[in-house]
């Protein structure tokens, strides 16, 4: 039973050290995702699953960066943690199947999900410029601020892997475990201070 789940983006500069100073940009970022997910724990699920996506580029024999940025942002947190990695290019129906087996657990569980935007937002970005990155943010912006899942479940996966999209097969792990289900969502954070689009969002069961 899937009771809240949150999702917040994987930048390496959330990480201890990579900024050597404090940068005004990244502690709101930080802020935003640790309001998020204090508000998840506060109601208490029994079970979190962290759920990130690897690229072809990370080794398998050490956690990728979203699973490391879930567990700094779980720092706190005592009780039970699951860690679940998808391959960042798996197939649409793969990430779906993922989230249908975590929407059946019985215990109560919360999601916290790792994921980025677009890395094409400017002429600054990780991959430069592309016209195209801000109509597809804006298509994943209106199903986390909207709790749909199936918006999730629609996205390209092709045009995401051209767009440099972190987060495509997480946030598709998510429309998979909420699949069919009306909640109450929150985007509180959407912004992209370094060229990638970074949301925070929270969606609870509005039954």
């Amino acid at each position: 039973m899937i009771v809240g789940a949150v999702s917040c983006p994987q930048p390496p500069l959330l990480l201890p050290g990579n900024t050597g100073r404090p940068v005004a940009e990244v502690e709101a970022l930080r802020a935003a995702c640790l309001a998020a997910v204090d508000e998840l724990l506060a109601i208490g699920p029994d079970r979190i699953v962290l759920i990130g996506g690897r690229a072809t580029s990370e080794p398998a024999d050490r956690p990728p960066l979203s699973i490391e940025v879930g567990r700094l942002l779980l720092a706190d947190y005592v009780g039970s943690v699951d860690e679940l990695v998808v391959a960042g290019d798996a197939e649409t129906e793969e990430c779906l199947r993922l989230g249908r087996e975590l929407a059946v657990r019985a215990e109560p569980t919360g999601l916290l999900v790792l994921a980025d935007g677009s890395a094409r937002r400017g002429l600054k970005a990780p991959g430069y410029s592309d016209d195209r990155a801000a109509p597809f943010d804006a298509a994943v912006e209106a199903a986390l601020a909207g709790g749909d899942p199936a918006g999730l479940a629609a996205l390209d996966a092709g045009l995401a892997a051209e767009l440099l999209v972190a987060g495509r097969a997480a946030w598709q792990v998510l429309a998979g475990a909420t699949e069919g289900g009306t909640f109450r969502a929150t985007l509180s954070y959407s912004a992209d201070p370094f060229g990638v689009w970074y949301p925070v969002s929270s969606w609870y069961p509005s039954d």
